[in-house]
């Protein structure tokens, strides 16, 4: 939902705040005030064309910051792509004169394209042709499924899943087919493969290998560390060694200990420790006599190591990648050799696929045809509720040979304005106005099914008035009930519905033109509603009647909820 412009130097407007409500909003003001440009600055910061006269004349840039609150679950996927995870978003676009654009997301900047996709998950601009999601033909498959439900769902995740199976085997037929140089390929997968084989890799051999070389290295240094070790525990030194001298304390001891008892334990201790110097001394004299240096094989390690680098450097950077990598090798050159034969597997495997993904998108045709009808008739139901009674819908499906990414079907929405005139695409209706009306009828069938947040509408009154009149204010607040509505209007019997109203006007100081805006308490919505009504001449009668209008709106606006909590 749109919660706040901040706007500087663009086309009337100077300096502008504006704070927008939830539900419905108007926007009322003289023509030429400056209702559109508001549009115009919403469409200009969200990635829409640029033009130097949208720069306030005198100025060398404008400005236009947009704050929403992120309502649309599919806007939280596009924003995460970028880090974005806040609640509030708020995007900023400036531009000079040369044309020269900075575009910021919550602080981060983005270039053009990626704003556009987080537009489309914002809001539809209905009534300059602006590129609205319903106007967009790739959306109208979109709008019909939604309009369906769980009933073609479960048969769009079959069909998905099909999907990627098929594209996992055409992605390895096209691999396989690609290799035109087929035998060049196959002498260089096997000559790594027979490079690397030739060197007998096995898993931790180079740990190993080093840590034997450094045994080597160091013999000298661990031989006689290893005999001084051993001479001190088990070779006199200055008349005793250290277990000899154990040995008579243990003897001494066991001599007394029966006439002092206190010394049995110590006596114990001692022995112990005997016992366990007596087998370290052993094993040392063991080790001592395994170490020595060798120079051959020291070389030998040193000379493997440098060829296990030299592999790595490669092929991977461990054996354990190398030796994974061979794998791979074997079986790419596995799959070169037969590949003929896997091309026929893999091509009938896909064939199989195929056969089932075109039976799905049958299903999926023929319940697209059936609910098609139910949504032309909720479509044409609501064209004649805002006075379109001559118009006729139709959307159209064909069946396509081609796989897409919703079946095979090809959805427009075409639509006929007048008796005699043929079906056109949405976006060939010319006047502004009915295709604003258009697309609130539409919006009202898709009232629960629509993601986006904010709506806009501009021109909607363009032809209209009285009944009409009065029920496309009700069409437009009734979508307002779900969703984000903003409206620029001159009409009283759609005013009389807002929930807020905004009234825009223009002054002019020093001789220049400046645009400006504010909201309307309820008397001044009443007196508003009493100019678009009788002109700048108010009297009593007609603030009573604008009165009146308000207290008769607010009535419908209470049944209107009420039904829609019922529906």
């Amino acid at each position: 939902m749109l919660l706040q412009l901040n706007i500087k130097n663009f086309a009337l407007i100077r300096e502008l705040g504006v704070e927008f409500g939830k539900g419905f909003n108007i926007l009322s003001g003289e023509t030429g005030a400056g209702k559109s440009i508001l549009i115009d600055t919403i469409d200009y910061v969200l990635g829409g064309k640029f033009s130097k006269d949208l720069i306030r004349y005198g100025e060398e840039k404008t400005f236009v910051e947009a704050i929403f609150s992120i309502e649309n679950p599919e806007l939280v996927n596009v924003l995460e792509e970028q880090g974005i995870e806040d609640e509030i978003l708020i995007i900023s676009r400036e531009t000079t004169i040369s044309g020269k654009s900075i575009i910021k997301v919550n602080g981060k900047s983005v270039v053009l394209s990626y704003l556009k996709r987080i537009r489309e998950k914002l809001l539809d601009i209905h009534g300059q042709h602006q590129n609205q999601n319903l106007l967009n033909k790739a959306f109208h498959i979109l709008y019909l499924d939604d309009f369906i439900g769980e009933k073609i769902n479960k048969y769009l995740k079959v069909y998905e899943d099909l999907r990627k199976e098929q594209s996992s085997i055409i992605e390895k037929i096209n691999e396989l087919n690609g290799n035109t140089d087929r035998e060049k390929l196959l002498d260089y997968i096997k000559f790594q493969i027979d490079d690397i084989e030739k060197a007998n890799l096995k898993i931790n051999e180079e740990e190993d290998l080093k840590e034997e070389f450094n045994l080597l290295s160091n013999a000298e240094k661990i031989s006689l560390a290893l005999s001084r070790s051993y001479a001190i525990l088990d070779s006199p030194m200055e008349g005793i060694s250290v277990i000899e001298g154990l040995s008579k304390a243990v003897y001494e001891l066991s001599i007394v200990e029966n006439h002092f008892e206190k010394i049995k334990d110590k006596r114990e201790k001692i022995e112990e420790s005997l016992y366990t110097l007596e087998e370290i001394a052993r094993e040392i004299r063991d080790l001592s006599s395994e170490i020595h240096y060798d120079e051959f094989e020291l070389e030998k390690i040193n000379s493997r190591i440098y060829e296990i680098s030299l592999y790595k450097k490669k092929y991977g950077e461990s054996i354990e990648e190398i030796l994974n990598y061979l794998e791979k090798l074997k079986s790419q050159y596995e799959e070169l050799v037969n590949s003929e034969e896997i091309i026929n597997e893999l091509n009938s495997k896909k064939n199989e696929i195929e056969k089932e993904m075109k039976n799905v998108c049958e299903i999926m045709h023929d319940i697209r045809k059936e609910y098609a009808c139910n949504l032309e008739e909720k479509i044409k139901s609501e064209l004649n509720y805002v006075g379109m009674e001559k118009a006729e819908i139709k959307i159209d499906i064909k069946n396509s040979e081609n796989f897409n990414s919703r079946g095979s079907d090809d959805v427009t929405f075409l639509i006929s304005t007048n008796p005699g005139e043929p079906l056109k695409v949405l976006e060939k209706v010319v006047s502004g106005g009915e295709l604003s009306r258009i697309m609130l009828a539409m919006k009202c069938v898709f009232v629960d099914k629509d993601k986006i947040p904010t709506l806009i509408f501009d021109e909607i009154d363009t032809g209209i008035s009285g009944t009409i009149a009065k029920r496309v204010g009700e069409k437009m607040f009734e979508v307002s009930s779900k969703h984000q509505v903003l409206c620029i209007t001159h009409l009283p019997q759609i005013a009389a519905l807002s929930d807020c109203h905004y009234f825009v006007s223009k002054k002019v100081e020093d001789g220049k033109t400046y645009t400006e805006i504010r909201t309307l308490d309820k008397y001044e919505k009443i007196k508003e509603i009493a100019k678009m009504t009788s002109g700048d001449e108010v009297s009593d009668v007609t603030l009573e009647n604008a009165s009146e209008m308000v207290a008769f709106a607010d009535i419908k606006k209470q049944e209107i909820l009420e039904k829609m909590l019922i529906i």
